[in-house]
């Protein structure tokens, strides 16, 4: 099994994990201003027919019990995010230990019906290429990378549109062959963005999303370099067709979001050679502790193939804030 083989196949199963996590469903509700352990209990029966019947007084115990964060169900807190159906791992016996339920923060993005974000971010980048059975290493880091960030939903915050734009400076590239000579020269910036439709589930902060990416990828001459030609730099115009997820959620008190997403290319043009096309996929982490700000860790790969067979691995560390 090649590299390229190992590294998406340990990415699909981390992407499998994810989900298989995400996919354990819980029966969540949202306390409302007015109230009772009464109300939520009629309101949600249905979900519980065939266990309760209609005996509101024993499914209102087990809510009660479900969510020992609540202390006073006289006038429960608006806006806490509860559990109303048996929500223990059936996979582990005799588990009674579940994530506690926070009081839903309108101040994140899936819970506002429109935000604007703004990022800074820290990347390096490895680049292997594979021509006339020779691999070619190259290197591009990117100190500065700005960006943007939009979030538009409808009243039910499920369906949103979702969009960023990014333009990052590399610092100078450097190409090694295979004799171990090294040549280095300056790179453009490189620019992309992206537009997805995302259908949202609030109460298990699970969503899918799909739209288009773009992207402005820099690479080198490495066939001419080989025979003996000058460095030069490749500028790419890439499209893509995306699919992916994203999933919130709360470790503690830690609040945090996952998004895995998986890209093939639908054109491309270059400006020296055959256009390049492939896959790419990004596995993304934030954090946000309390207030506006956000910390971001992300994982990029690309394969490609265009005159030569490309691989690049990045690996980023981003800071945003939430604009509006």
């Amino acid at each position: 099994m090649s590299i390229r083989q190992c590294r998406l196949r340990a990415f699909l199963i981390c992407l499998f994990a994810i989900v298989s996590i995400s996919a354990q469903a819980f029966e969540i509700d949202k306390i409302k201003s007015d109230d009772s352990i009464e109300k939520i209990a009629k309101r949600n029966l249905y979900r519980v027919q065939k266990k309760y019947g209609d005996d509101l007084l024993e499914y209102s115990k087990e809510i009660k019990k479900w969510n020992p964060q609540i202390t006073n169900w006289i006038h429960p807190p608006k806006n806490q995010l509860i559990y109303v159906d048996y929500p223990y791992n059936a996979y582990l016996s005799g588990s009674t230990w579940t994530p506690q339920l926070p009081i839903e923060d309108v101040s994140t993005e899936f819970n506002r019906s429109f935000s604007l974000s703004a990022f800074y971010a820290n990347s390096f980048g490895s680049y292997t290429e594979k021509t006339n059975n020779q691999n070619v290493s190259s290197g591009q880091n990117f100190p500065i990378t700005l960006g943007l960030g939009m979030s538009s939903g409808d009243d039910e915050k499920k369906h949103f549109l979702v969009s960023s734009l990014y333009w990052a400076q590399s610092s100078k590239g450097s190409i090694t062959n295979s004799d171990s000579t090294t040549s280095t020269m300056a790179i453009p910036a490189e620019i992309g963005g992206n537009l997805y439709y995302q259908y949202f589930f609030p109460q298990s902060q699970f969503g899918l999303y799909s739209g288009y990416d773009f992207e402005k990828l820099n690479t080198f001459n490495t066939q001419e370099i080989l025979i003996g030609s000058k460095l030069k730099n490749i500028s790419n115009q890439i499209h893509y067709g995306t699919l992916g997820f994203v999933k919130g959620f709360s470790l503690w008190d830690f609040k945090m979001n996952v998004k895995a997403s998986i890209s093939k290319t639908v054109s491309s043009q270059s400006s020296l050679e055959t256009p390049l096309s492939g896959i790419k996929y990004i596995l993304y982490y934030t954090y946000k502790p309390e207030g506006i700000f956000s910390l971001n860790a992300f994982y990029k790969h690309h394969s490609l193939s265009g005159n030569t067979k490309l691989a690049v691995d990045r690996y980023g560390f981003s800071l945003g804030i939430l604009v509006f």
